[in-house]
């Protein structure tokens, strides 16, 4: 694991730790750092600063590393705890193994409460496959040999494990699910048509128990005890397929999942979807603009 010059011993103690961290206080949200121009350690660690003064003590990433940045390593210094992303390219598997070791290298970090509570290898990586890549599944057993007291697993979307046309279309999802600890569901509600964000934790809500179900199971033996929401959150603008985005329905929606959350899950199974605004995410009308805080850390809504 790589230390920075800035973080000192005393600021962050390396120890390995038997026990995880059990549940947050307030569930996570998702970071992406390419918030700003030119994301280096000094804003990586800055943003982990804003994450924890907003009040939240668990955050989503991503990637593993950043250029220099151990993402994990910035995030426990300022108290966080973390669940890891490890990025897999279904085109270039190899290159996750960079990831992994860094991974497995955070699996030991803690600085008082704050540890590594879980890690995702791929997020929504199958999203258009046929078969699981075999890679995936080494690399989680990798990790859970390694970190046998970190939950390790995978995000995918919710159309994957809802949507006969996915799930039956691809070979060994039912063997991924049953060999990952935990299993990260992205459910995003604007993205169903004629949605209003007033509507919009109904059919979060409504997913969610038809992941519980008796028909998920029968597909998906033992998911339901693994599962976390990984993303979901209402972007506050862009208009597409009968939905709007604006800041009275963010801080609706926001509102409404941080309460159905604190009923239906435990803390460290929620990440609100996102802290930043990115503008550099186009590919559809939304995607800039999900984040709770636009691009220069300004809060939209009261949190």
């Amino acid at each position: 694991m790589k230390g920075f010059s800035f973080i000192t011993a005393s600021t962050l103690a390396i120890i390995s730790t038997a026990n995880r961290v059990a549940a947050t206080a307030t569930g996570g949200v998702c970071y992406d750092p390419d918030h700003v121009d030119s994301a280096t350690e000094a804003t990586i660690s800055a943003d982990f600063q804003t994450i924890k003064e907003k009040g939240f003590d668990l955050v989503r990433t991503y990637i593993t590393t950043y250029g220099s940045a151990d993402m994990a390593t910035l995030a426990i210094a300022q108290g966080l705890n973390v669940s890891l992303g490890v990025p897999f390219d279904n085109e270039n598997p190899s290159a996750t193994a960079d990831y992994v070791t860094a991974a497995i290298s955070a699996g030991s970090l803690s600085n008082g409460s704050a540890s590594i509570v879980q890690i995702f290898v791929g997020n929504e990586n199958l999203a258009s496959v046929d078969q699981v890549p075999s890679e995936m599944l080494s690399y989680i057993t990798q990790l859970q040999e390694a970190l046998p007291n970190v939950p390790i697993g995978t995000v995918q979307r919710n159309t994957e494990m809802l949507d006969s046309s996915r799930y039956n279309a691809i070979s060994g999802l039912a063997d991924l699910f049953t060999a990952c600890d935990v299993v990260g569901v992205n459910i995003q509600p604007v993205f169903t048509a004629d949605t209003a964000a007033t509507d919009a934790i109904t059919l979060v809500s409504n997913q969610w128990t038809e992941l519980q179900n008796s028909d998920t199971e029968s597909r998906f033996p033992g998911l339901a005890d693994k599962l976390a929401i990984t993303e979901t959150g209402w972007p506050s603008a862009g208009s597409a397929d009968g939905n709007t985005g604006s800041v009275t329905g963010a801080q609706q929606f926001y509102s409404d999942y941080m309460t159905w959350a604190a009923e239906n899950l435990d803390a460290s199974r929620s990440h609100y979807f996102q802290m930043f605004d990115l503008p550099s995410h186009t590919n559809t009308v939304f995607e800039a603009h999900f984040g709770i805080c636009d691009q220069d850390s300004n809060e939209k809504f009261t949190l």
